[in-house]
């Protein structure tokens, strides 16, 4: 079971969050010809580069909680943090951290922390709703609204 991230602490900095994606195919170049591309799996991990700023009260329980064993057990638990993850907004995530965070900084009443994390699939509500996103322009967005709430409640 997931260890929850505690709800007052303060998430990752946005402007310092970089996510990364596993490639799930292999690419050949052969001497002749267009590259080859192979799909080898969809199970894909994401790796996210996170920053925090703490103020005292705060850096004195994220590290009780990443070092506590009833917690995160210096970081052998997974737990579930809140990420934005842009458009579609904060999503919960299950991750776990791929080494120790690390205190960069102490500057009078706030701290700053780095750590990597890593999850094993993202979750993003968006997904369901791809070809919606992808084929309808922002701008036409509002036609959906109009179809649900107008024409669908006569079916």
């Amino acid at each position: 079971m997931a260890i929850p991230y505690p709800d007052w602490l303060s998430l990752p900095q946005k402007t310092n969050k970089s996510r990364t994606i596993d490639a799930g195919f292999r690419t050949d170049q052969p001497a002749v010809g267009a590259p080859i591309f192979q799909r080898l799996t969809d199970d894909l991990k994401t790796t996210w580069s996170l920053n925090w700023i703490f103020t005292l009260q705060e850096d004195r329980a994220f590290e009780q909680w990443y070092r506590s064993p009833r917690y995160l057990d210096n970081g052998n638990q997974w737990f579930t943090m809140l990420c934005n993850l842009g458009g579609s907004g904060l999503q919960m995530q299950e991750l776990h951290f791929v080494a120790p965070p690390v205190q960069t900084s102490i500057n009078g009443n706030t701290t700053t922390w780095t750590g990597n994390v890593i999850t094993r699939k993202v979750y993003n509500p968006d997904d369901e709703f791809s070809d919606v996103i992808v084929e309808l322009p922002p701008n036409q967005w509002g036609i959906i609204d109009e179809v649900v709430n107008r024409d669908l409640p006569e079916f």
